[in-house]
């Protein structure tokens, strides 16, 4: 038998497996067609039919052998581009998580400055209610000093009268104001 004949041009593996495959198929089929020739003329010898039978059973397993890669080859591609479609389906979904995780932020961010919006105006309101009652109470002080003002002159107008009047009626004096007299809270 003669040796494995060399391919005269490199191409790609594929293209040079198929090619040698051709070559040893066509060695194959003429000394196929040669032993069947031969076997019809009663010439081959036991062992010879025996080979017969060994080339014909290795040509069935290369044929499945080929089925069984071109299969596997449409397979591989099949699952390569199945692939491609769900690495393109991966980087949308991290696309959509990223714009979802932006969005987030941006809500996450409005909400604390309302929170502090709110927060702000409690403490304003606060404030205002504060400053009101401060208001108030300065203003009841500054009534009572005035009031308190007011009882003092009224006293020391009413002690010159009676002064004035017991010199001038005797026995005045002994008659008073039947309400003791308010003290005052500032006076010493």
């Amino acid at each position: 038998m003669a040796g494995k004949p060399k391919p005269l041009n490199v191409e790609a593996p594929e293209a040079a497996e198929e090619a040698e495959g051709q070559a040893k198929s066509l060695k194959t089929e003429d000394l196929l067609a040669m032993v069947i020739k031969l076997q019809k003329e009663g010439s081959l010898e036991p062992q010879i039919e025996d080979m017969i039978n060994r080339i014909n059973e290795r040509q069935q397993a290369k044929k499945k052998s080929s089925e069984e890669l071109r299969d596997t080859r449409t397979l591989q591609e099949a699952l390569h581009r199945e692939l491609d479609s769900l690495n393109g389906e991966k980087v949308h979904l991290e696309e959509v998580l990223s714009k979802k995780r932006e969005a987030l932020r941006i809500l996450q961010l409005h909400c604390q400055e309302k929170e502090s919006e709110a927060q702000r105006l409690d403490v304003k309101g606060e404030l205002e209610d504060l400053m009101g009652q401060h208001k108030d109470l300065w203003e009841f002080h500054m009534l009572e000093q005035r009031l308190a003002r007011e009882i003092r002159d009224l006293e020391r107008s009413k002690e010159q009268l009676l002064s004035e009047a017991g010199t001038e009626l005797p026995g005045a004096r002994d008659v008073e104001d039947p309400e003791p007299p308010v003290a005052d809270p500032e006076a010493p």
